[in-house]
């Protein structure tokens, strides 16, 4: 994917945990994300005061070598807008770099966010490179303390971090490639016939809006209907989906009003609705993804999953980066509001419309 920055908020504002050493901040890391980190670098805010409250955490795939420095720029930068006066990095490379050992080949790129945090007045606390079950501070000048083959990789489980998480209710973190697997695009075989079907949808709508001038309406009724009519057999527990259903379903949906029409359902009793938008997204070519993987985003971002609702979000300004709603809901997830401020952000006349269905 491409270098979209996540910004996510930490635990919860009362949660306190003692975070004094590498180790330690490795630990706290999956839970102030939600997701254990693979292949990312992780930078982690701390905001002025007595208490040091951690505010943004910031995720990117790692960026290869010839944009560290835009990395360093972008992420000191969200840092900066965000309040914080200090940070710590973290780099989880899980698989080999180009070349040479992970420590040394993602060394520049934690000298590039020094040197960009020095100029813009940004501590750096700690500076963490995680490969291969080891990790190394690139601040421990000493062997006593950090050796040259690392130091193993906190188990966690019984930890102060894990006991302080468990505290307040908070599940375990998954690994950040069992979210991206769950909107994964269709491959090989599975990708031409859903382009397949997307092409003589798109062609099958567009006959029919020329052969009507008045089309346009009607066809917005049919396409809140067939989705009303998908969104009861998922609340049923159906999760079947044909390529040329996820097709009608998406293209109805690039009339604005019907997207946001189904962007009003709240009502997630038993997962239904974000199962047909992750069902929907991994039936949907790019960049027709971009609207089912927002309307994802939306529902898990409501249902207090926010992991999965950066993910999805991030995945859907990668299949379009000019998806407009997607650029405003990453916006929203990514600050300090709440879901309902957020839909209010969105929405600022009140909730998003909604039609009668009868033709």
């Amino acid at each position: 994917m491409g270098m979209s920055d996540i910004a996510l908020n930490p635990m919860t504002n009362q949660t306190v945990i003692n975070v004094s050493t590498p180790a330690d901040l490795i630990e706290a890391v999956p839970y102030l994300l939600g997701a254990q980190p693979t292949n990312s670098l992780v930078m982690v805010g701390i905001q002025p005061g007595p208490n040091g409250r951690v505010a943004p955490v910031l995720r990117v795939d790692l960026p290869n070598r010839t944009r560290f420095a835009q990395a360093a720029e972008r992420f000191t930068g969200v840092l900066m807008r965000h309040g914080a006066v200090a940070a710590s990095l973290i780099v989880h490379a899980d698989a080999a770099p180009p070349e040479g050992d992970a420590r040394d080949y993602y060394r520049p790129l934690y000298r590039a966010i020094g040197a960009v945090s020095r100029r813009e007045g940004l501590r750096l606390f700690e500076a963490v490179c995680v490969a291969d079950g080891r990790f190394w501070s690139y601040l421990c000048e000493g062997f006593s303390c950090c050796p040259e083959e690392g130091r193993p990789v906190p188990a966690g489980g019984d930890s102060v971090v894990a006991a302080a998480a468990v505290s307040v209710g908070l599940p375990p973190p998954v690994p950040l490639a069992d979210l991206a697997e769950r909107i994964r695009p269709p491959e090989g075989d599975e990708q031409a016939a859903v382009e397949a079907a997307f092409r003589e949808c798109r062609a099958r709508l567009r006959a029919r809006a020329h052969e009507d001038h008045g089309a346009v309406a009607g066809l917005r009724h049919e396409s809140i209907a067939l989705l009303q009519a998908a969104r009861s057999r998922f609340r049923k527990g159906d999760r079947e989906l044909t390529s040329a259903e996820a097709a009608r379903l998406v293209c109805g949906m690039h009339d604005l009003q019907v997207r946001d029409h189904a962007m009003s359902w709240q009502d997630d009793r038993g997962g239904g609705l974000l199962a047909l938008w992750t069902g929907l997204a991994r039936l949907s070519p790019a960049p027709d993804s971009a609207v089912p993987l927002t309307l994802a985003a939306w529902i898990a971002w409501t249902t207090e999953q926010p992991a999965f609702a950066r993910v999805a979000v991030n995945r859907a300004l990668y299949d379009d980066p000019d998806y407009t709603m997607a650029g405003l809901l990453r916006t929203a997830v990514n600050s300090s509001l709440s879901p309902e401020e957020s839909r209010r952000a969105l929405f600022p006349n009140g909730r998003a419309p909604r039609f009668r269905t009868e033709m």
